[in-house]
């Protein structure tokens, strides 16, 4: 009998780089003599998304006489039979780091479809909404296939090998009414079960959770602090093996049979460094989607600055003193056997904020025992980045990419958020980490509760478009305040008041947490960010998208030849070229877009589409200038 069964739940942009949580703890758990089997069923949920097989709609074949169906059925319909016929290559294709612009086509289009899978069942929430509405999408979903699916796959491990304990991983808020929904699934099924969730998702919001969702009584334990002790703790057993840390308590809370028992959470005598290194046994890299070939580690817990307003993680490990480096000679040793191991010489740091001078210290004691890696790492643009020497040092080291909050150019409303940061020497930081061959990936922010909320966004776009070719983007993003973070605290409101999401910004609705602005000014802030994805972007955002054209080309080019040979052209990777009734549409669907195809284009065997005519010429012309089409015979596309 196993001692547990820890799952990685749905929905999470996790299937695109492996996620630390599972390794790290079934490692220390192993070590201290449990038994610990793992399932990452965010990545099984993506997998049976794409291959699931195809549901009818009214749009596919509409009966005699009837009005075509509106743009977006028709999209709809062309959209999902393009998934039925092909998401296994679509998976196949997210995966191979050699095909360029098709594998980026490929993750954006599951992206899509995983998302669009999810909020069809309820498991995507829409904001505004009050917390205590989470137990009206588990309810609503309750009966949905993805509820099902999942539940009936976690079923299938519990009957093959009952555990003492089912325990959920929960790092990101949309995972929340996925795995609400299967711990009253599984609890109605099994009522002994005993089920423990934990994770940074949980330490923020359970005290919340369990005052107002009905649906968090299924749950037996919380894990409020770091996990690595959390099963002996709650389960007892075990054999220690010697060597291999583990001091302290849990942070457990134990909710079952009405106890309660707050412990200290993150100031629970976690040593990072006794730590043993991550077991990526079970778990199959090939299956990941991001364009590196990479694996995770953790350098830091917490983060050394800790008091930018809006970050509860890093409020929550300063205000509980509980920020930590690891011994950069454990740290090197871990890092060298695990490149070893498993073939890999990249590394994903997994810190909300790598000391980039640890960074370092960690990267020497790797070179003195003569490996070579590549690391990419989230960090502040630190001071010593001003120096373009320290910026060449670092990536000499192996740091090739650096992901990092530049938020706003506004000087005023980065000194209210306590960022610690000067907005002249952000923009002079990263265009020297650029100069030095390090990539940068920007975050941007808006929504701030500050007079000068719509001047700092308009610095922002200037920032970004002055040096299109310097910068990356990682995400863009409303403000919100998240429990445990200084701006919730200094709310006067209650924790059930209203929450607005990142939709449209973020993956499955990104950061959630209360409204800092009223309705109107928080949309108004949404609004400016979705433009910028639009007016800003940077060279390397740009190339990658189709659906925008390159830089200083504002209309489709010109096309001059109108006569001669018919012009031929076949749908890019990822555009489908489908009927609906008797007309025939392009639908791409990574990027949603859409075009009918007009009278004078013609297809032609093996789905390519030929036009003789000026008018119909000109169209495929342009279909090819917005990358819905590629010539044909191909020829080199730009991206």
């Amino acid at each position: 009998m196993s001692d547990v069964l820890l799952v990685m739940p749905p929905v999470s942009e996790a299937v695109q780089f492996p996620y630390l949580a599972l390794p790290q703890l079934a490692a220390a758990w192993t070590a201290q003599g449990h038994r610990v089997r793992t399932l990452d069923l965010n990545l099984e949920y993506r997998a049976r998304v794409l291959v699931r097989r195809h549901e009818p709609s009214a749009a596919d074949d509409p009966p005699p006489g009837a009005a075509l169906p509106s743009a977006g059925a028709i999209y709809r319909a062309v959209s999902e039979r393009y998934r039925a016929r092909h998401g296994v290559r679509l998976l196949e294709t997210a995966r191979d780091r050699s095909t360029g612009f098709a594998q980026e086509a490929a993750i954006q289009a599951t992206v899509r479809y995983v998302t669009q899978q999810a909020s069809q069942d309820g498991w995507i929430v829409d904001g505004p909404l009050l917390l205590s509405e989470l137990d009206r999408y588990v309810e609503a979903g309750r009966e949905s296939w993805s509820a099902r699916w999942c539940a009936d796959r976690i079923e299938e491990l519990l009957s093959d090998d009952p555990p003492r304990m089912l325990a959920f991983s929960v790092p990101f808020f949309s995972q929340l009414v996925p795995v609400l929904t299967l711990c009253v699934l599984l609890r109605k099924r099994r009522p002994a079960l005993r089920i423990a969730l934990g994770g940074p998702t949980v330490q923020m919001w359970a005290a919340p959770l369990r005052r107002h969702v009905t649906a968090s009584h299924a749950v037996d334990h919380w894990c409020l602090g770091h996990g690595e002790d959390f099963l002996t703790r709650v389960l007892g057993g075990g054999t220690r093996v010697p060597g291999t840390g583990g001091r302290g308590g849990t942070g457990e809370d134990t909710t079952g049979g009405g106890a309660q028992r707050e412990r200290t959470g993150l100031a629970d005598g976690f040593v990072l460094s006794e730590q043993p290194m991550p077991d990526f046994g079970p778990f199959d890299f090939s299956v990941y989607t991001n364009m590196a070939h990479q694996f995770p580690y953790r350098l830091t817990v917490g983060c050394y600055w800790g008091k930018c307003t809006f970050c509860s993680y890093g409020n929550r490990y300063r205000d509980a003193r509980a920020f930590q480096q690891i011994d950069p000679e454990v740290a090197a040793g871990h890092l060298v056997a695990l490149a070893g191991r498993l073939g890999m010489t990249d590394v994903a740091v997994t810190d909300e904020n790598t000391g980039l001078r640890h960074l370092l210290r960690v990267t020497e004691a790797v070179r003195r025992r003569g490996a070579v890696l590549t690391f990419r790492v989230r960090a502040r643009l630190e001071r010593e980045l001003a120096d373009p020497a320290f910026c060449e040092r670092l990536r000499a080291a192996g740091c090739v990419q650096v992901s990092t909050g530049f938020e706003t150019a506004h000087q005023g409303i980065l000194d209210s958020l306590h960022k610690g940061q000067d907005a002249a020497h952000a923009e002079r930081a990263v265009l020297n980490l650029t100069r030095a061959g390090i990539v940068t990936n920007l975050s941007f922010m808006d929504g701030f509760e500050h007079d000068d909320a719509l001047r700092g966004s308009r610095e922002t776009v200037e920032v970004v478009r002055r040096h299109p070719a310097d910068m990356g983007l990682d995400t863009m993003q409303l403000v919100v305040a998240e429990p445990g973070s200084y701006l919730w605290a200094g709310r006067r409101r209650q924790d059930d008041d209203y929450l607005v999401t990142n939709e449209g910004l973020a993956f499955a609705g990104g950061r959630v947490g209360g409204a800092l602005l009223e309705h109107t000014a928080t949309e108004e802030a949404r609004q400016r960010l979705l433009r910028m994805t639009v007016e800003a972007v940077p060279d390397a955002e740009r190339a990658a998208r189709p659906d925008l054209p390159p830089r200083g080309q504002d209309r489709p080019a010109a096309v001059t030849a109108v006569t001669g040979p018919a012009l031929r052209a076949r749908p890019r990777f990822g555009v489908a070229l489908d009927s609906v009734r008797t007309r025939w549409f392009l639908a791409d669907v990574a990027w949603p877009r859409m075009a009918a195809v007009p009278v004078g284009v013609e297809r032609v065997p093996g789905g390519g589409l030929t036009a003789e005519e000026p008018r119909a010429r000109r169209w495929l012309a342009q279909m090819i200038d917005k990358r819905l089409l590629v010539p044909d015979p191909p020829e080199t596309e730009s991206a």
